[in-house]
């Protein structure tokens, strides 16, 4: 391009640390030095030819930068000179002229550089080069986790990145969200494979090459109508020229749970129930225990087990500790004209909970073809299997049961529990239920070249999934001590019912690339076009009543307990968009994006919404007066620009919809009722619903210090949501259920912040990092309307979610607590309000403590101070790794996995067994309870207060890895380019507040443990 522009002659010469064009030997600043040889080339890396490569004469400012197809023509002054090719993300390469004239140099990767390149939104580009916020993190740093769900290795891994977990179920992922909370509806960021939609499910995190998280408008309005809660894109590896290898990854891990709560045994329950009911009245201290019963329970056991149970359900259903293994074979290679990548992988795991196990199969490939020099083709195809199995057992029903209940009697027969109630006997012999998920996704990739400078692309990519379940529960039978069969309870007959989801699919791109290079000036010019239309369809069957039990099919069911079910939707949108990147000098950036797009969810008039961005940086460490002894590298950026939502729920929420059903009409004639199918609105709609739009602002600085050794950023950001979808205030005589309408308004203000240090002391390299973040989402307007549940309420000026209860004064201590200092009895939630119950504050000063008057907001629920970071070090083959993360302040509502002794049949958790008031003990010893007196009072003990709120901040070692790698002097002997061992354990036990037995991340109790996993690897490459 640069010969087109200024003839044959044309190069460079680097002055002042600008580029000088000059021509016929003579530099635009007269510099009349006759260059004695002129030297041609290309430079390229294994996927083509890289664009603005720096290439100097060593010694000189004597220099070019490559075009648009990687070309070069320098004239040099020495025969015999050394040529220097840098280029951000590579190892600078040295090049000696010898007597040819022209050369190919191919630039290898820097690994410790990759985070310089990162991908963009339909493209890619140098950071130095972005003016938004991004986070990167490559993949080797990824796989150091060992987590078989790629959400999970995420954790604490960027700044501004929240993934939140609530189950060590191998099989199920994390949420993810991007600076905080933007709208009342979906806040899932957008997920990008490899440049179409997709889910980080999807994806084995031993096939990513590395993840851009697009975290403002600025880096995200590219996307549009998806980008509001950020966007997650993820590069997977691909082959090299001329590379080839097959490699194996394989590891056994050992998996035991962080924490595993304790309850009460058969004493300490029976003397906490004597105690409860004496708290509500009873006139004896052991009028359902007798205390000679209590005190000799230990011989009466061994005497009669039978009669004397004291089980721990908890133990007998969970296992003390499982295992996982994973494997995944890799082949990759390529020539000129053909690269492939392939790679299978197996994950299986059994969970803790008996009778549960998962397995996954993913299968990827990515192949490139050159077709020749201006037509490229990719065609990638990726199938992901996953099963899993389970009984309907669960791990709530384990945490429910009393230990005064058997599980087995001594002849070894399951017992009944309490009426039939034995959920060992459920979970092995109730049944299992089995999903079966099978997805297939591709992309084809055409890029056409007609003139220099510009790519065409157009990307079709298919995506299909298909799931099967079917849950089978059997009846079965325990036995009363008499020897009596009943029926398990919740199984008093075997049903069967199956289902099969699927859903389809199809992106469209079409796009075009423009980089122009003159002198000091690059120009890079994008437009595009996407389209995208989804649909899926349900459909369930189930019978009931069966006769036989172990056979799992719908034929052998009766026909009389038959039924069916089924549904369908779909959703498109459809999307123009382009973008514009400016630089110059490498120290000016200007970007501006605009997307338009349109979506099936709104109606007519309403469906098109206009997302613009613009942002600016500024490399100040480039300017002649900058000094860069302590800091080598200055960008200061802000950004401003509009993003969109359409993800709303329902999939047309601007059309009246009928909810259809059975009714019953009477037939005179006939003396029978007739079924008659009955249709009628439940919602009102309103036409003209529209998009939510969120408007955010953002400013940051990149720097570097000491040799670059000592890199970071900060961002502080501040984003506006307004149209939010909300359920507003509607006439009940209208007959319809309140509707939603854009009716509401959220802001979020925060903060990003990260560091980073490495160096290297002889063959000892180190390095250190470190994330931190932090941000508040507020409601705007929202009409006047409240939501309240949960124990949370979102209001005008609340926090999102914002705990809300009443405001307590402690445990009511004593008879004499319930007066105050004037005498005067204290205002109490209810008649029954007695020493040993929580006291709460009277807000109004009514005297007396009410939902409507007296609950007020309690503060933030969601996470503060979100950090992480990683210490990692080699030497002479010696790897080590140690990664964190964890939570600096989180208002954590301590709430029990059981309500104690209810139905006087319920377990009770140890913590409160150790620590609550009772009238046995002495004033001084109850003001150091933690908990309030076991009563059935329910109402004043578990109403929703800050008196089990509590800052449950932890922080959690995520990954310590130790690994050796094989001399290869050693290891080519036997052909092999690369063996690695290595031990790894991750998620150990956290640091935290939260009560003896309870992880801080475990917090849906009906869920999978989270557990620590010690693993042993091994990396084999030949």
């Amino acid at each position: 391009m640069l010969k087109d522009l200024f003839g044959d002659e044309a190069s460079y010469k680097i002055e002042g640390g600008y580029i000088v064009l000059s021509r016929n030997g003579a530099s635009t600043n007269d510099s009349q030095q006759q260059a004695k040889r002129t030297i041609k080339g290309v430079v390229k890396d294994s996927f083509g030819p890289i664009i603005g490569a720096n290439i100097i004469e060593k010694g000189t400012t004597n220099g070019v930068i490559s075009d648009t197809d990687g070309n070069f023509t320098l004239s040099v002054s020495n025969p015999k000179a050394t040529l220097i090719v840098t280029y951000i993300g590579y190892k600078s390469t040295e090049v000696a002229i010898g007597n040819s004239n022209s050369y190919e140099v191919v630039m290898q990767e820097d690994t410790e550089a990759l985070e310089e390149v990162v991908v963009i939104g339909y493209g890619s580009a140098r950071k130095m080069d972005l003016t938004g916020s991004t986070s990167s993190l490559g993949g080797e740093k990824l796989r150091m986790n060992n987590t078989p769900q790629l959400s999970s290795q995420l954790q604490g891994q960027m700044a501004g990145v929240q993934i939140t977990r609530s189950s060590g179920d191998p099989g199920s992922g994390a949420t993810i969200r991007v600076r905080g909370i933007t709208t009342l509806s979906t806040n899932d960021p957008l997920v990008i494979i490899d440049g179409v939609p997709g889910n980080l499910g999807d994806v084995a995190p031993e096939n990513v090459k590395d993840i851009q998280v697009l975290k403002d408008a600025a880096s995200a309005a590219i996307y549009g109508s998806r980008a509001a809660a950020g966007v997650v894109l993820v590069t997977t590896k691909r082959a090299k020229n001329k590379e080839f290898h097959l490699s194996y990854n394989g590891e056994y891990g050992i998996d035991k749970p962080t924490e595993v709560p304790e309850f009460a045994n058969s004493v300490q329950w029976m003397t906490g129930l004597n105690e409860m009911t004496y708290n509500d009245g009873a006139s004896s201290p052991y009028s359902i225990y007798s205390k000679e019963m209590i005190d000799n329970y230990a011989q009466l056991r061994a005497e009669d087990p039978d009669r004397y149970a004291d089980t721990d359900f908890m133990g007998l259903g969970l296992k003390s500790h499982t295992s996982h293994h994973r494997h995944s074979l890799s082949l990759s290679g390529g020539t000129d004209k053909l690269k492939s990548n392939f790679n299978l992988g197996y994950y299986s795991s059994e969970s803790l909970f008996k009778n549960k196990n998962y397995e996954r199969i993913n299968i990827r490939t990515n192949n490139d073809y050159s077709i020749n020099k201006w037509i490229h083709a990719n065609v990638d195809l990726n199938m992901v299997y996953g099963n899993s199995e389970k009984s309907h057992a669960s791990i709530s029903e384990l945490m429910e049961r009393a230990p005064i209940y058997n599980v087995y009697w001594s002849d070894g027969t399951f017992a009944d529990g309490k009426d039939g109630d034995n959920p060992i006997a459920k979970q092995e012999l109730g049944g299992t239920s089995i999903s079966k998920n099978y997805r297939i996704s591709g992309k084809i990739q055409l890029d056409i070249k007609p003139i220099k400078g510009l790519t065409l692309t157009a990307i079709l990519a298919p995506n299909y999934s298909f799931a099967i379940g079917k849950s089978h529960t059997k009846r079965y039978d325990v036995y009363t001590i008499s020897g009596e069969t009943i029926p398990g309870k919740d199984n008093a007959t075997t049903n069967l019912s199956e289902s099969r989801n699927h859903n389809y699919s199809l992106t469209k791109q079409l796009n075009a690339n423009y980089i122009l290079v003159i002198m000091k000036h690059f120009i890079g010019v994008m437009a595009g076009y996407e389209d995208y239309a989804y649909k899926w369809e349900n459909l369930g069957a189930s019978r009931t009543n069966y006769t036989l039990n172990n056979y799992p099919y719908l034929d052998l069911g009766p026909k009389d307990y038959q039924f069916n079910s089924g549904s369908a939707g779909h959703n498109a949108y459809r999307s123009v968009f382009g973008r514009i990147m400016y630089s110059w000098a490498n120290r000016y950036m200007l970007q501006a994006n605009v997307r338009s797009d349109g979506s099936s969810r709104f109606a007519k008039g309403h469906r098109w919404g206009t997302f613009p961005s613009v942002s600016a940086g500024w490399i100040v460490s480039e300017e002649s007066w900058f000094n860069k002894k302590v800091v080598d590298y200055l960008k200061l950026r802000g950004s401003i620009g509009q993003l969109g939502n359409e993800r709303i729920g329902s999939e047309f929420p601007y059309q009246a919809k009928l909810a259809f059903g059975t009714g019953y009409l009477p037939n005179t004639s006939t003396g029978v009722s007739d079924v008659v199918q009955t249709a009628y609105q439940s919602e009102y709609a309103f036409n003209d619903l529209t998009w939510e739009t969120t408007t955010t602002y953002g400013v940051g600085v990149d720097f570097g210090l000491l040799d670059s050794r000592l890199r970071g950023s900060f961002d502080y950001y501040y984003k506006k949501t307004t149209d939010m979808l909300m359920q507003v205030g509607f006439p009940s005589y209208f007959g319809y259920n309140a509707p939603q309408n854009n009716a509401a308004d959220m802001h979020t203000r925060g903060w990003d912040f990260e560091l980073s240090w490495s160096d290297h002391i002889d063959d000892f390299k180190y390095g250190v990092s470190f994330n931190l973040s932090d941000y508040r989402s507020k409601m705007g307007y929202m009409a006047d309307r409240q939501n309240i549940g949960s124990g949370k309420i979102t209001e005008e000026g609340s926090y999102y979610n914002e705990w809300y209860g009443y405001k307590s004064l402690g445990i009511i201590l004593n008879a004499d607590a319930m007066y105050d200092a004037d005498g005067k009895k204290i205002a109490v939630l209810t008649n029954n309000d007695k020493e040993g119950n929580i006291r709460y504050q009277d807000i109004d000063g009514d005297n007396k403590i009410t939902a409507s008057s007296d609950r007020v907001r309690l503060g933030n629920s969601l996470p503060e101070l979100q950090y992480g970071g990683s210490i990692w070090a080699e030497w002479k083959g010696i790897d080590f790794n140690l990664a964190f993360q964890g939570i600096g302040h989180i208002l954590s509502y301590w709430s029990w996995p059981v309500t104690p002794f209810k139905y006087q049949a319920y377990a009770c958790p140890l913590n409160l067994i150790e620590s609550h008031w009772s009238p046995n003990t002495t004033d001084a010893e109850n003001a150091k309870a933690k908990y309030p007196k076991l009563t059935t009072n329910n109402t004043n003990i578990y109403a929703t207060s800050d008196f089990y709120l509590f800052n449950g901040a932890y922080m959690r070692i995520k990954n310590i890895t130790l690994g050796y790698t094989f001399p290869k002097q050693l290891t080519q002997k036997f052909n092999v380019s690369k063996l690695r061992a290595y031990f790894s354990v991750n998620d150990l036990p956290a640091f935290s507040n939260h009560p003896k037995g309870y992880d801080p991340e475990w917090t849906s109790y009906g869920n999978d443990l989270i557990t620590s996993s010690f693993i042993f690897g091994l990396n084999v490459s030949f």
